[in-house]
């Protein structure tokens, strides 16, 4: 039996599962996993568990969940999205428009795409509140934080020059670079806003600046909190998850929110969701089932298709493991030594596929990026819709990408 393939023809059969029964993803993939590993592969269950299970990914949204849980139990989000909403003069037509820019400075200066943790919560719910696709909403927000997290002092990015770097590619510059990925996420995210309706949204209200609403005691207590978390994240370094339950735990301990109710509102759910596909990856990991997707794309490469080829290896590499510290390290030094055979293009060319390729695909849920902004998504959200409706995102801009690097736009 070919293991590799069964292993791929079960992961997308579980997404299918759970889009066709509206039942959580991650229950269906725990009970994949179970079988495909332990009866498939002989895995034990130990190894299943504990390597599958994504304890750093896990940590961070449940740290972060639960502090945006305290601060939608007490109302701060509302009273923040009020308020952001008068700033916009009521325009539910710029409120997209300002959190692809806010996310793509705030990533930009340093924080780098786990930013989406803290400034999810708050654009998804204003999203709701004000009749803002969810979905689009989402797309914008990361296309911002991801433009930005690929500048010269975001991590993504500092990664990707040195990277380039080394290879010694002649008239090299950061900015030939970063630019085709910027673009690419800026026209995808421009392309999400205006299918999805955002041009129909309603305007500019007159006088709407004139009604800004107060904090109370435990609200101003939230937005110091969160405060102290951006600062410390982009300013001092700190670890987002460890930080973000020292911000919630003082919080708690200040009586800001009734502390059971921040706990029945942390998105469990969700959580489950994100961990139990993570532990289904790990075993078609295991399987070589992404492997085989990786050999059989390396096996199309050609003078055409070299280009479109390293978008989607990039892609699919990216998807189930570190763009930072697994698929760039691994794919920029391969592509500059394919570019040196003849006619396979110029190292440039080919390093911007991979970069575009892998960083791209962190919109999807099955990336850290992806999984917090679905974590982030307020309560009357499906969250296992949204999983479902990233995921298709993600390949649709993988297609497109692979698309306009076979036409030589990159």
């Amino acid at each position: 039996m070919n293991m590799p393939a069964v292993s791929l023809i079960v992961f997308v059969s579980v997404i299918a599962l759970g889009a066709v029964t509206k039942k959580n993803c991650g229950i269906i993939a725990l009970v994949a996993a179970y079988v495909l590993g332990v009866f498939g592969l002989h895995m034990k269950a130990s190894v299943i568990y504990m390597q599958g299970w994504p304890m750093g990914v896990f940590f961070i949204a449940l740290s972060t969940t639960f502090l945006f849980a305290i601060a939608s139990v007490n109302g701060t989000i509302e009273v923040m999205a009020k308020n952001i909403a008068v700033f916009a003069h009521g325009s539910a037509r710029l409120l997209p428009v300002a959190f692809f820019i806010g996310g793509a400075v705030i990533s930009g200066i340093g924080a780098g795409g786990l930013v989406i943790a803290v400034i999810a919560p708050i654009a998804l719910y204003i999203a709701v509140e004000n009749r803002i696709p969810v979905l689009m909403m989402s797309l914008v927000t990361m296309g911002g934080i991801m433009v930005g997290g690929l500048s010269p002092v975001a991590i993504n990015g500092l990664v990707a020059n040195r990277l380039a770097m080394a290879q010694n590619i002649p008239g090299y510059s950061y900015v030939a670079l970063w630019a085709p990925y910027a673009v690419a996420m800026t026209l995808f995210s421009l392309v999400a806003y205006v299918l999805m309706g955002g041009l129909s949204l309603p305007g500019r209200k007159d006088g709407a600046a004139s009604g800004l609403a107060p904090f109370n005691r435990n609200q101003t207590l939230t937005i110091v909190a969160i405060v102290v978390l951006l600062l410390g994240v982009i300013a001092f370094k700190q670890d987002l998850g460890l930080l973000a339950f020292a911000c919630a735990g003082v919080l708690i301990v200040l009586d800001a929110a009734d502390q059971r109710k921040a706990l029945a509102a942390t998105p469990w759910g969700t959580l489950i969701l994100i961990c139990g596909m993570s532990v289904l990856l790990k075993v078609v990991v295991a399987a070589g089932g992404f492997k085989y997707l990786e050999e059989l794309l390396k096996s199309t490469m050609n003078a055409d298709t070299v280009r479109p080829a390293f978008v989607a290896l990039g892609g699919v590499m990216g998807a189930v493991s570190s763009g930072t510290g697994v698929v760039m390290p691994t794919l920029i030094p391969m592509a500059a030594e394919v570019s040196r055979q003849p006619g396979m293009g110029t190292a440039l060319e080919l390093i911007t596929a991979v970069i575009v390729g892998t960083n791209g695909v962190v919109i999807s849920p099955l990336s850290t990026v992806g999984a917090l902004c679905v974590a982030g998504a307020p309560e009357g959200v499906d969250r296992n819709k949204l999983y479902n409706q990233l995921l298709l995102s993600a390949l649709c801009f993988s297609v497109c990408c692979a698309a306009a690097a076979y036409f030589r736009l990159f």
